[in-house]
């Protein structure tokens, strides 16, 4: 269900724009600019006789882009365009996010990475 949601939320503003959005990690031929997440757990937050119980999923959004796009200020805004939109994106449909955290080229692959760590509360 969450992932369903993250994949379908993410790829309404960004397949248009040309960024494509994966599951673990990217396939597919090579690109400027991509999007992989990944869950890391769906834990029990709190519960009690009579009580709904809460969960919470744990998700991190990660934007990989090619270093050269820093290289001029047109690129550099569309790349900060971007972030803002995974940003409000996420927000927009109900995950608490931290970030964005600009990360370097964390992978050593030629791709700066800016990464958002997210929370997915829901009662179940």
């Amino acid at each position: 269900m969450i992932k369903d949601l993250l994949q379908t939320c993410l790829d309404s503003v960004l397949y248009e724009k040309g960024v494509y959005v994966h599951e673990q990690k990217k396939s597919g031929p090579d690109a400027d600019e991509y999007v992989v997440y990944s869950m890391s757990g769906d834990t029990k937050e709190s519960f009690a006789d009579d009580e709904a119980t809460v969960k919470s999923a744990n998700v991190t959004v990660k934007y990989f882009y090619r270093e050269s796009k820093l290289g001029n200020y047109a690129s550099k805004v569309k790349v900060r365009e971007i972030e803002t939109l995974i940003y409000e994106t996420l927000e927009d449909n109900g995950f608490e996010c931290l970030g964005p955290f600009d990360s370097g080229d964390i992978d050593g692959i030629g791709y700066m990475v800016t990464i958002f760590e997210c929370k997915y509360w829901r009662v179940v």
